[in-house]
């Protein structure tokens, strides 16, 4: 198997995990600045919500990163 296309092949999913990033960087804007009850039990902006959020954003920055470099 060659390395070259499969090091090739992991590019899209790394930009699919930037994409991923960015929708979970917004939504964390969104909860922790926006007073909303989506998703959530109560009436008012929902910093834990934010917190997960920023987390999943870092996770996937991580994973493509990862994916960006592999060289499987």
């Amino acid at each position: 198997m060659s390395t070259h296309g499969s090091r090739n092949s992991n590019r899209p999913i790394a930009a699919g995990l930037v994409v991923a990033s960015v929708a979970c960087i917004g939504l964390a804007i969104f909860y922790l600045t926006v007073k909303s009850n989506f998703l959530a039990t109560h009436y008012g902006t929902q910093p834990k919500h934010a917190v997960i959020f920023a987390g999943l954003a870092v996770l996937a920055l991580v994973g493509a990163s990862i994916a960006w470099r592999s060289r499987t």
